[in-house]
C-alpha cells in the first residue's frame, strides 16, 4: 500500500467525517453534540447545526466561569472565615 500525500489523506478525512455526520443526522443523533467533541466534524454541519453549536457552546462557557466564580467565591470565604475565628 502506498502512502498518502497530505492532500489525499486530507480529503479521505474529510469523507469519514462527512460520512458520520451524515450517518448521525440519519439516526437522529445530536449531531451538534458530536461536532462539539470533535472539531474536525464542525465543517459538516448546516448552518443552522453550527449555530446551535455556537450557542451551545457560550452556554457552556458562561456555566464553566460560574462555576469558577463560585469556587473562588468559595476560597475567598473559606479565607475570611479563617481570619475572624483567629
Amino acid at each position: 500500500m502506498s502512502k498518502l500525500s497530505s492532500a489525499e489523506r486530507k480529503a479521505r478525512d474529510n469523507e469519514r467525517f462527512s460520512q458520520r455526520v451524515n450517518e448521525r443526522r440519519e439516526k437522529g443523533e445530536d449531531v451538534v453534540a458530536y461536532a462539539l467533541t470533535n472539531k474536525k466534524a464542525v465543517k459538516f454541519l448546516t448552518k443552522s447545526e453550527k449555530k446551535a453549536m455556537n450557542e451551545r457552546k457560550a452556554a457552556l462557557q458562561e456555566e464553566a466561569k460560574l462555576k469558577e466564580q463560585e469556587e473562588l467565591r468559595r476560597i475567598e470565604e473559606s479565607f475570611t472565615v479563617g481570619d475572624n475565628q483567629e
